[in-house]
């Protein structure tokens, strides 16, 4: 699903460069799924970490209080206005139950559970799950995220054609078509903020 920025709304700017603003357009952010306030939560955060960011043209957004049959991870162009949604995965460990909803997070070493907060983007490689985007947490609630080994990889247990999506061990995996894309417009220290439940441990 891909749906497009074009106006203002409420003078949110997705944009870190004062000098080339990009104005949001809230029919359009509606029409991709994407809340308003989750948006500007995520621009707050964004902005906070600036000094963190050297990917600047991208910001992610997962929304894990959506079913992971739904698309909750939204890729945000900050330069365009365009929006890109698609699945991902949460892990196990806050899903006992394989009902599709995560309910609850942590970033307990071992524990399989998803972490949320405030991500930036490192490096890649290739791993038993291809290629690989390793990610760094900023916050108390994900600064285990690297010694966890919480990356964004493709999975085959994430497809649009199941009626109830895969569980990771932590990782926000992806639908496997989607993630070379994916991993190639936010490698290299770009934004990502997961939010979705409190924290368990």
């Amino acid at each position: 699903m891909l749906a497009t920025l074009a106006g203002l709304f409420a003078g949110l700017m997705l944009s870190l460069n004062p000098q080339q603003p990009t104005p949001v357009d809230y029919d359009k952010l509606s029409a991709a799924g994407l809340d308003y306030a989750l948006l500007e939560e995520a621009i707050a955060a964004r902005d906070a970490y600036r000094g963190e960011i050297s990917n600047e043209r991208f910001v992610t957004i997962i929304d894990y209080s959506k079913n992971s049959s739904e698309d909750r991870l939204y890729l945000v162009d900050t330069k365009t206005g365009d929006i890109e949604t698609m699945l991902v995965a949460h892990g196990q460990g806050s899903d006992t139950n394989h009902d599709g909803f995560a309910e609850a997070f942590s970033d307990t070493p071992e524990s399989k559970m998803t972490s949320i907060g405030a991500f930036v983007t490192a490096e890649t490689y290739y791993g038993k799950h291809g290629l690989s985007l390793r990610l760094d947490g900023l916050e108390d609630t994900n600064s285990n995220a690297r010694a966890r080994a919480i990356v964004i990889h493709g999975a085959d247990y994430i497809n649009p054609a199941r009626a109830l999506q895969g569980r990771s061990w932590g990782c926000p995996s992806v639908e496997r078509a989607r993630s070379k894309p994916l991993i190639d417009a936010i490698k290299g220290g770009s934004f990502v903020y997961t939010t979705g439940g409190t924290m368990s441990a």
